[in-house]
């Protein structure tokens, strides 16, 4: 741990070295600022995560608390121009994600265990559901910017943020599977679970989204059903599209792999942003693809990938820290501290309701939970659509929504890891403090 401290350390020092060369009082822009902000970000967000396996808690939340520390509202060693221009590696790495993931699904595999994340999904999105409405019906009559609204627009406003809050996590899930080589029953279903459940979020959000717009009419102009259509089918085409490409490559080239799949992805990330497409999606379709329907093996595909998977995902999860609204966050903290809870408390009753309509071993029925506890990526981005779509509101809301996610961002990976060692799925060495205590061996009598 004070290996890594230090290096950390020497890092900054030789950032705010470099940085005296920048003219007194201007924002490190350019290539050459942003060179330093990618350089210094990676590298500070690495030794950091060193630093949180030492304490053995999970490495992402020490690169989203590094990034969140040295970004633009706390230290400003990353200014937000800097950020900006780390957007496409954000994209990169969800659809790394989303090819990793469905790398992992085998359909056959996981036919028994349809009926289990189905009903765990389904239940915890309901309960998550239910509690967040009725707590935000509450808080918006009491919120000054909602406070004065009629009461069906209230109700209106409560269905969009449930909505917004229910959503779940899998980069972070799976980043702390991987991280952990964690293996067993919980985290086999866990995955899937949580994309499944993200993708249902995704339809129904853009439909309450729609309905909202004919509420709120002045407020901006709905998608319409045919965007909906073409952000789905249109990503899963892509998906097919990008998974055949990979089959073809890997069967007749097989060189370089890592560095191909990186720059494919870099490619569909800027293509997704410009054809409105999901670039998580068309990974998840290129991962099954590949695992269900080629003669490649998922498993082969994750193997190949490794080298560009670490790196990326350390920088998409420092630039998640760098971009959260540090100060937004500290005037609306009893606001979101309270939708947090009621969202956990919400995912624990409906996933104990749902325990009815399955047949899951004991230890996944007991900790699913935890698994959808985290949030990130899609979470933040309804949240920040709700912000930027609907006025005067929508900054308030979405600011207790931003909120939330930031609870959920740091406490749940956390909670997840600790869930894993405690269902016995992480090996003894990367346990840490936090496992569960071996139970004590009772001496026994001589014969």
């Amino acid at each position: 741990m004070i290996r890594p401290a230090l290096v950390l350390a020497f890092i900054i020092a030789l950032t705010v070295a470099a940085r005296s060369f920048f003219p007194a009082g201007a924002p490190a822009i350019g290539s050459a600022g942003a060179a330093l902000g990618f350089g210094f970000l990676f590298l500070a967000a690495i030794q950091t995560g060193h630093v949180f396996h030492a304490l053995h808690l999970p490495h992402l939340t020490g690169f989203i608390l590094c990034g969140a520390i040295v970004g633009p509202e706390v230290l400003k060693f990353v200014d937000a121009g800097t950020v900006a221009e780390l957007g496409p590696m954000k994209r990169v790495a969800v659809g790394l994600i989303g090819l990793l993931a469905g790398c992992e699904l085998n359909v056959r595999d996981l036919r028994p265990k349809l009926r289990t994340i189905v009903a765990f999904a389904g239940s915890g999105m309901a309960g998550a559901f239910v509690i967040l409405f009725g707590v935000f019906v509450v808080v918006l009559s009491r919120l000054p910017a909602t406070a004065a609204l009629p009461a069906v627009h209230r109700l209106m406003i409560a269905l969009i943020c449930a909505n917004a809050l229910i959503a779940f996590s899998p980069p972070v899930v799976i980043g702390v599977i991987n991280e952990a080589r964690a293996k067993g029953p919980l985290s086999e279903v866990c995955v899937p679970l949580v994309v499944f459940a993200d993708l249902i979020i995704v339809i129904s959000f853009s439909l309450t989204n729609a309905v909202a717009h004919s509420v709120f009419p002045a407020e901006g102009v709905t998608a319409g059903v045919g965007t909906l259509v073409w952000h789905i089918f249109g990503s899963i085409g892509g998906g097919l599209v990008y998974g055949t490409v990979l089959a073809v490559y890997l069967t007749r080239v097989k060189e370089r792999v890592a560095l191909f799949v990186f720059g494919t992805l870099f490619v569909i990330a800027e293509g997704a942003t410009a054809l409105h497409l999901d670039p998580l999606l068309i990974g998840l379709t290129a991962g099954l693809f590949l695992e269900n329907i080629s003669p490649v093996s998922g498993s082969e595909v994750a193997h190949e990938t490794e080298p560009a998977a670490m790196p990326t995902f350390t920088l998409f999860f420092a630039v998640i820290g760098a971009e959260l609204h540090v100060h937004a966050f500290l005037s609306v903290v009893g606001f979101s501290m309270m939708a947090a809870i009621a969202r956990a408390s919400g995912v624990f009753l409906g996933t104990r309701f749902g325990r009815r309509f399955t047949r899951a071993e004991p230890v996944v029925a007991r900790f699913i939970p935890f698994a959808m506890l985290p949030q990130a990526g899609i979470a933040l981005a309804l949240a920040t659509s709700v912000k930027a779509s609907f006025k005067p509101w929508g900054e308030a809301v979405g600011t207790i929504l931003l909120g939330t996610v930031v609870v959920n961002e740091v406490i749940g990976p956390i909670l997840f890891r600790n869930a894993l060692v405690r269902a016995g799925e992480i090996p003894p060495e990367e346990q840490g403090p936090i496992s569960t205590p071996a139970p004590m061996e009772v001496p026994q009598p001589p014969p």
